[in-house]
């Protein structure tokens, strides 16, 4: 066993390249410059996302459930792609593969992966929400996504941690010490990861300062996330729960010019969102 503090290790493992960190699907930046791409048929891309059944089946489902379904039931991609629009059925593909990321052999890390991916789904539903409620629609996939991984530091430290247990098995980690190390440093190692995988500043930014104090260089997205972030947790979809929180005295909150029944209104949102998620 390592006389190095736990920190020391996953800072190892992370920069040795020995534990095996989370990467990000290439099919989800195909799907995304799909939708810029003008001379892309819908048919191609429909063609584009039955080639695999198992994502096919699962955003059929999703597009099906009582948040995205309609009247009658959708049977293929292309069908799901006239109801819904293209962007919703990359948003779904979106989150079906990100959530290939959120599993654990370990029942309880598994538990704690499900909430954790609970409170990623509502957190971009919810910002994706509130930013089309505030006349930011503009900004709204943008939110969606940034809300999607502004947590994602805390999987990368979970693997990381699952890693180390598996490769010293008489290691000791207590639950305390493991949420004190998730809390101090998901925020550095969430916006590192999302760097690594090249992906927008914005999305970086939120996850390496979502839960520091707002400045004036806070951005609208950034605003938008912690609101959504805040109301999850205040809800209970989060790994764990903080029903005390006032969000409308928040400065997030005040900045934004939220009134308590936006606030209202955007708690039912992430409520809804849990039928995406499960």
């Amino acid at each position: 066993m390592s006389d190095k503090s736990l920190t020391e290790l996953i800072n190892e493992a992370i920069e040795s390249g020995s534990s095996t960190l989370p990467v990000f699907p290439r099919a989800i930046t195909d799907l995304r410059n799909a939708l810029k791409d003008e001379n892309r048929s819908l048919d191609v891309i429909a063609k584009q996302l039955a080639m695999d059944p198992s994502l096919a089946s699962q955003v059929l489902r999703v597009a099906n459930s009582s948040f995205y379904g309609g009247l009658s039931t959708v049977n293929t991609v292309k069908d799901a792609i006239v109801r819904l629009g293209l962007a919703r059925i990359v948003q779904i593909a979106t989150l079906v593969m990100q959530k290939g990321l959120f599993t654990s052999k370990d029942s309880a890390t598994g538990q704690y992966l499900v909430k954790l991916w609970q409170h990623s789904v509502a957190v971009a539903l919810g910002s994706e929400w509130l930013a089309k409620r505030l006349a930011y629609g503009a900004l709204a996939e943008e939110a969606f996504m940034a809300g999607l991984f502004h947590d994602i530091g805390e999987l990368l430290l979970i693997k990381c941690i699952e890693d180390l247990r598996i490769k010293n098995p008489e290691m000791v980690l207590p639950d305390d010490l493991i949420r004190e190390i998730i809390d101090s440093q998901h925020q550095e190692k969430g916006g590192w990861l999302l760097n690594s995988w090249n992906l927008s500043e914005v999305y970086c930014g939120v996850a390496g300062t979502h839960h520091q104090r707002v400045t004036e260089e806070t951005g609208t997205v950034e605003l938008i996330v912690r609101v959504a972030d805040m109301v999850a947790y205040k809800l209970g979809i989060a790994p764990n729960a903080q029903p005390e929180l006032v969000i409308s005295s928040s400065e997030e909150a005040s900045r934004l010019g939220l009134s308590d029944i936006t606030l209202a209104e955007l708690e039912i949102a992430l409520e809804d969102s849990l039928v995406v998620s499960s």
